[in-house]
């Protein structure tokens, strides 16, 4: 794999999946308990939009900056993420673990994982010049398979958890090892918060892989999406979604309030839609 996502830090996508992200540790803060958020595919935690790599896609000017722009009041959860960028140095963006960490309370535990070494060792040392409430004994980085994850460290012992599955999609058969994955990481962790992340691109296999993984479990399965282009059958990229199995409460109407002010902010078509669906709504 070639996957850079320096090339495409604060993009639309990254816009949704972190505003998802730290709504999603909000909720699960509300309970006195503390809980255990792994990353399986972490990345290197800061990207400096000034540098070549971010320049050349331009991706972060029809995101963040765009969302920036913004005249509207933001509803709650948008202006939570965009005080929480506001804690990073100016011209930079933040990746979900250093995001993560810095959302979390003592009392939780971040485990980020990333494949590829010299990305990785980036991220520790990221993470360790972030700020945080965690001690550091509760911050980790891991270098090695992310999806392996879900079978070794689940269930945690705090027997709370959010797991953000965010891969490139780059493998040919990515897609069915994500499946097999998160079958395995139900079976040990029935009760476990999972949050996938997926671009939206041939809509009609994408729906039946989303399907497929809603099938495959009696809990709770929730869609939230944001396009910034209509949906087509081709391989363009038109927006991106997050499948969430066990959704916190009130998770979902967090979202619903969100969505709507995301998608006129970002979307590059009037005809661009957002989603909010149950695929398993009954368990």
């Amino acid at each position: 794999m070639n996957y850079d996502h320096a090339f495409h830090a604060g993009n639309h996508a990254d816009v949704l999946k972190h505003v998802a992200l730290l709504a999603l540790i909000q909720a699960m803060s509300r309970k006195p308990q503390g809980f255990f958020l792994l990353d399986t595919h972490a990345g290197s935690g800061l990207y400096d939009l000034s540098a070549d790599t971010a320049q050349r896609s331009g991706e972060a000017a029809a995101g963040i900056s765009r969302l920036r722009a913004a005249h509207q009041p933001p509803p709650a959860a948008v202006a939570e993420y965009l005080v929480a960028l506001a804690r990073h140095p100016a011209g930079h963006y933040p990746g979900s673990p250093l995001l993560a960490a810095q959302g979390l309370r003592p009392i939780d535990r971040l485990l980020a994982v990333e494949r590829v070494p010299k990305v990785g060792r980036a991220l520790a040392r990221a993470l360790t010049q972030t700020a945080t409430a965690l001690p550091p004994r509760r911050c980790q980085t891991r270098i090695g398979d992310g999806l392996a994850a879900l079978k070794s460290d689940l269930p945690p012992f705090e027997r709370r958890g959010l797991i953000l599955i965010d891969p490139p999609y780059e493998a040919a058969d990515e897609r069915e090892a994500i499946a097999t994955a998160i079958g395995e990481g139900l079976k040990r962790f029935a009760t476990g918060v999972f949050a996938l992340w997926y671009p939206i691109k041939q809509r009609p296999v994408l729906n039946r892989w989303l399907n497929r993984i809603a099938k495959s479990t009696d809990r709770p399965v929730l869609l939230v999406e944001n396009s910034v282009l209509p949906d087509e059958p081709g391989n363009r990229l038109t927006g991106s979604g997050l499948l969430v199995i066990n959704p916190p409460w009130q998770f979902d109407s967090v979202m619903k309030d969100t969505l709507p002010y995301l998608n006129h902010n970002l979307r590059l078509d009037d005809q661009a839609p957002w989603r909010l669906d149950w695929l398993n709504p009954t368990s």
